[in-house]
């Protein structure tokens, strides 16, 4: 079969590899959308991978032998930590990961357990099941704030998931909802709500200048690279009184699910801005790297 394989820093490949051969509750699916996520690009330019040489891509739709249309849960719980045993496998302590700690997407065919198939119905398209799982990740995030009686929230990082969060805190009533890039000015001097879903200190800081006494600040974004906060930014957590709450993937299959249930009303094939073909992966890598051009969600299509 066809990958594109990373062997290193700004070093990946388009090579013939043999297909996988799938373990026991395992099943091969034939890769039909990939999405790149932000994360793939330190990645594959910035010796950003857990090892080499690996297969990326974790946001994928596919076929099985059989015939399913399916997505796929990207995050390989170990299905025994505590944190598995109540359904929380999103926080399982020893979970392997389709694209990042094994191969992944960007390839013609991945070995996925069949625990983590998601079925599709004919009317959702590929590149819309691809968009699930940053969906859901997003879906996690709101579903994690833990008061509703709200009125104005801020998401600070205007990429994908932080416009799809800022799609699900308006399906969820939110009535004045900003997605704010770094030099965007908000609405309001104050927010009730602060999403961080950039993962850099600027983003942490802003969300905690511009969040209310007393308020709630949701931590969505992976950082890149370590970072600490300023002492003075630092008090103001303090201060005010900020309750801070992590967020990391999402419930699985209870936001997938949920993703499916409102898929037209927060309308997922909009957030795809380019579509390349399998073979042009090397130019939508390098497109989004180098910023060259404005951009959503950039799929590859098999």
């Amino acid at each position: 079969m066809k990958a594109w394989v990373l062997h290193g820093a700004n070093d990946i490949r388009l090579e013939n590899i043999p297909k996988p051969i799938p373990a026991s509750g395992e099943v091969l699916v034939r890769v039909k959308a990939a999405g790149i996520c932000s994360s793939d690009i330190p990645r594959v330019y910035a010796n950003g991978a857990y090892f080499y040489p690996i297969i990326l891509g974790h946001e994928f739709s596919g076929v099985t032998e059989n015939g399913r249309r399916v997505g796929v849960f990207p995050l390989l719980p170990c299905h025994k930590c505590e944190s598995c045993l109540s359904r929380h496998y999103e926080t399982c302590s020893a979970y392997g990961y389709i694209g990042s700690r094994q191969n992944g997407a960007f390839a013609e065919y991945v070995a996925v357990p069949q625990w983590n198939l998601f079925e599709l119905a004919d009317n959702v398209t590929f590149e819309q099941a691809a968009l699930l799982e940053p969906a859901a990740v997003a879906l996690h995030a709101v579903k994690s704030v833990k008061d509703f009686g709200i009125s104005k929230a801020a998401v600070v990082g205007s990429g994908v998931v932080g416009e799809l969060t800022g799609a699900w805190l308006s399906r969820y009533g939110v009535q004045f909802v900003d997605v704010l890039g770094r030099n965007d000015k908000g609405m309001f001097q104050e927010y009730d709500l602060c999403v961080e879903a950039a993962g850099t200190v600027n983003s942490l800081e802003r969300c905690i200048e511009l969040v209310k006494p007393n308020g709630e600040i949701v931590l969505l974004g992976n950082p890149e690279m370590e970072f600490s906060i300023n002492r003075k930014i630092y008090w103001q957590l303090l201060r005010k009184q900020i309750a801070v709450r992590g967020c990391w993937n999402s419930s699985y299959p209870a936001d997938w699910k949920r993703t499916l249930d409102f898929l037209s009303e927060i309308q997922l094939g909009s957030f795809v801005s380019h579509v390349f073909n399998f073979d042009e992966l090397n130019n939508a890598l390098n497109m989004m790297h180098s910023k060259s051009k404005k951009h959503k969600k950039v799929m590859i299509r098999l």
